[in-house]
């Protein structure tokens, strides 16, 4: 090996000293007399690439190897160089001839890490950040790199190393915004926030961040702080589609799909071959009555990537909000690769003659989902199953158990099981396109039990009609804030109407709701409602129900009880159709529809004129 010269010492302090200048002029001055010194032309490498003259520093590096080829660094540097130009499979030859040199490079062994993480070979990337970081347990670097690839793979993992990464280096910018993100995604909102308010703080164009704090903000509702972030990260990365995807569709989450529109056209034109990008643009369309163009849209994109489930499940709820039913029902099966579902071994049914097999039957997604799917289980018992497993959520259970089909009932605990023995199993959003694609009819297939209903009765006051009032779903659902009402005033003009008395089937009262209610003579029941099969037994004793759109209009039509359904002109669910004011899937509904997205003034006044005229709910 060379040995250091005073040329190649005296460059080498001057570059570690910051004079860049004088190091290169040092290190030339001495290869004019030792040509062949590779640990000066190493030096020389290292000044041309702090100039950003890669080429040059590609060449001094080669020189120093060729000189010696045991150049202490010389094979990292040129690694690194060659790895800026993308040049990956040579650059990992370089790193690990440095290693095989110097297995304690822990600064090799964190790059080499990179470099396998970048070619997506993640179990050989992550034993080397753990390599390196058992030379330098310390290193901020190398626990936000094992982190980050964690992130990818194990999250619940990552959270440790970013914390290590920012015990290290406490203003790290990119650790403190992947951390946020993590938070935010397992619901620690308030520390997410702190740590993603300090990044920018930090850095205020931090495109990541100001991402990652936009969606949180958005995830809480809180639109215009949620439309500044999302914005600055636009203005600040203007060519990347998923940023101008993001603030498209906060702007779609609100209603605002005009001024969606140009930002989702714009993040297409960039990845015209985008599956978000064409989500985005249908999704903006058919917001604003646009249904041809946000299809063709949709199947555009499906002509690009035919296997995307997030294209197919929106195609879906495209078609059937359009009551194509026998096109939607096929497509609606990627609803399960797109949410969580249990992993079950045994085979899905696929409609066929079960022949006597144990079937389980999982009723998915929310409450009002399963009891509208409920109606096609006498169906699924003509098909001839042995045995029938069917797994709901708890609150709707004793309801469901209680209606003397010939089913075993087992309450969801979770989705890893174990389940009881069977041959196959579905899912009930499946049930419709197997059974019966088109919806008919049904006055009522679920029943209250008849001592509850008794129990019910002796309460309730006479004479009069009894109406059921349900204004708000639960805060978690993702466009609550477009189905429910934004304060009890709304329903002012409803509780003057003579000859009906009110009840509140409102769970979870505040204290000012309750003192409302009760100057109005409007008694509050929804807290005495442990389950369904309370309530049902509560709403078959009214004369009917108004509510928007929850689980409460899903079992007033399935037990044949006329409801008034108070539905959004912006994100009304697909089962509801169009612009109809009757469904299908209940006979007895009535729908009271938005005529300007926000205003509930005008469906609700409509309603209280139909109401004494015996249109809408009555008896």
């Amino acid at each position: 090996m060379t040995e250091s010269t005073s040329d190649a010492l005296r460059a080498g302090a001057l570059l570690a000293a910051g004079d860049l200048h004088g190091a290169l002029l040092a290190a030339q001055s001495g290869l004019q007399t030792q040509a062949d010194n590779a640990e000066l032309w190493n030096l020389l490498g290292v000044c041309a690439a702090r100039l950003e003259q890669l080429a040059m520093a590609e060449q001094c590096w080669r020189q120093a190897l060729q000189c010696d080829p045991r150049t202490p660094d010389a094979h990292y540097n040129l690694g690194r160089c060659l790895m800026a130009q993308g040049q990956l499979a040579q650059a990992e030859a370089h790193y690990r001839a440095e290693l095989a040199q110097r297995p304690e490079h822990a600064a090799c062994q964190g790059n080499l890490g990179v470099l396998l993480e970048e070619a997506g070979r993640l179990d050989e990337a992550e034993a080397q950040y753990r390599l390196a970081l058992r030379l330098r347990p310390q290193s901020a670097v190398h626990c936000f790199n094992l982190g980050r690839l964690l992130y990818r793979r194990r999250p619940e993992e990552a959270e440790d190393w970013l914390r290590r990464a920012l015990a290290c280096t406490p203003d790290d910018v990119d650790a403190l915004n992947l951390l946020g993100q993590r938070l935010a995604e397992r619901g620690e909102r308030a520390e997410a926030e702190t740590l993603l308010r300090r990044a920018l703080a930090l850095e205020a164009g931090h495109a990541g961040a100001l991402t990652n704090l936009g969606l949180l903000l958005q995830a809480q509702r809180r639109w215009a702080e949620a439309e500044a972030c999302l914005g600055a990260a636009a203005e600040r990365a203007p060519e990347q589609a998923q940023v101008l995807g993001n603030l498209a569709l906060c702007l779609w989450r609100q209603g605002r799909s005009a001024e969606a529109e140009p930002l989702a056209r714009r993040a297409l034109a960039l990845e015209p071959a985008g599956a978000e990008a064409h989500q985005q643009l249908a999704l903006t369309l058919a917001q604003q009555g646009g249904w041809e163009e946000a299809e063709a849209t949709l199947r555009a994109g499906l002509d690009a990537q035919p296997l995307h489930a997030g294209l197919r499940r929106n195609l879906a709820y495209l078609l059937l909000t359009q009551r194509r039913w026998g096109e939607g029902w096929p497509l609606h099966e990627a609803r399960l690769e797109t949410a969580p579902s249990p992993a079950l071994a045994s085979p899905r049914w696929r409609g066929e003659e079960l022949g006597g097999r144990r079937l389980l039957l999982w009723f998915e997604q929310g409450y009002g989902d399963a009891l509208q799917m409920a109606r096609y289980l006498p169906q699924l018992l003509r098909r001839g199953p042995g045995r029938v497993i069917a797994a709901c959520r708890p609150a709707l259970l004793p309801l469901l158990a209680a209606q003397g089909w010939p089913v075993e009932w087992l309450p969801i605990a979770g989705l890893d099981g174990p389940w009881p023995e069977h041959d196959c199993h579905v899912f009930s959003m499946s049930l419709p396109g197997l059974l019966q694609p088109e919806p008919t009819p049904e006055p009522a297939y679920l029943r209250a039990d008849a001592a509850a209903r008794a129990a019910w009765r002796a309460r309730l006051p006479a004479g009069g009609r009894k109406l059921g009032l349900v204004w708000r779903g639960r805060p978690e659902h993702e466009f609550d804030h477009c189905r429910s009402l934004p304060d009890l005033e709304a329903l002012a003009p409803l509780l003057t109407l003579p000859g009906v008395q009110w009840l509140a089937l409102q769970p979870g009262l505040s204290e000012r709701e309750r003192d409302w209610l009760r100057a109005r003579g409007v008694p509050a029941l929804g807290d005495e409602l442990a389950d369904f099969a309370a309530s049902a037994a509560l709403l078959a004793e009214l004369d009917g129900v108004a509510t928007v759109d929850t689980a409460f209009g899903h079992l007033a039509g399935a037990l044949g009880l006329p409801c008034a359904l108070l539905l959004s002109a912006r994100h009304a669910d697909w089962r509801w159709g169009l612009e109809s004011e009757t469904t299908p899937w209940y006979p007895g509904h009535r729908l009271f529809r938005q005529s300007e997205p926000g205003d509930w003034a005008e469906p609700l006044a409509r309603l209280a004129r139909a109401l004494p005229d015996g249109l809408g709910i009555s008896a």
